[in-house]
């Protein structure tokens, strides 16, 4: 992937606060020479946030409690795609691609960087990241070592929240996983997705 980072929109409207709701896949498999991670915002004015949420509640089938891209049958997943590209919300993705060698968390931070300056451009007022419970930490120690550095996207809010009790997270994450099955060459609800994302790739 080249270098890429097409500004969709930007939050000029006086009174709107944007949250990004944001969550994450990976791919790092033995033996191939190329891994990636991807940290996919969803941005959601405010204002819209019990729609979207009611939207996306509406979207689980069965007994499901939340919608989790991973566990959804291939042939539902394109629906889904579509069905969050319809919402009122634009989804920001950070993409690293990067060797075995080098750790995943080393790629969420360069990863998360560029995805906080991307929504910094947005005039993003709180960011909720999907709860990885322990390491959530890992994440906070970046982020004061970016503040003490005095770096002004590293000043927004940030917040964990467990997926299943917030619905606005499922969105992001089938964001991250459409990326995802797109970067291993299925395109199917990627296409979806395409025209309304901002795609920022993260260099090493």
């Amino acid at each position: 992937m080249g270098q890429r980072s097409t500004c969709l929109w930007v939050n000029t409207l006086i009174g709107v606060v944007l949250t990004a709701y944001v969550d994450e896949s990976m791919r790092r498999r033995r033996g191939e020479g190329i891994c990636f991670y991807v940290l996919a915002a969803v941005l959601v004015d405010d204002r819209d946030l019990d729609d979207v949420r009611d939207a996306l509640k509406s979207l689980r089938r069965g007994k499901a409690k939340s919608i989790h891209w991973r566990y959804e049958r291939p042939d539902r997943q394109p629906e889904l795609a579509a069905a969050i590209a319809s919402l009122p919300i634009r989804p920001v993705v950070a993409v690293c691609l990067h060797e075995i060698a080098v750790a995943s968390e080393r790629a969420r931070r360069l990863c998360l960087a560029s995805l906080l300056a991307a929504l910094d451009d947005h005039a993003v007022a709180r960011v909720i990241l999907d709860s990885r419970r322990e390491q959530d930490n890992n994440d906070l120690k970046v982020l004061q070592a970016w503040r003490r550095a005095g770096r002004p996207e590293a000043g927004v809010r940030m917040d964990f929240q467990d997926s299943e009790a917030e619905p606005a997270l499922w969105a992001p994450d089938c964001v991250a996983g459409a990326v995802a099955w797109w970067l291993n060459g299925d395109g199917a609800s990627w296409c979806h997705l395409e025209a309304i994302t901002q795609v920022v790739d993260v260099d090493l």
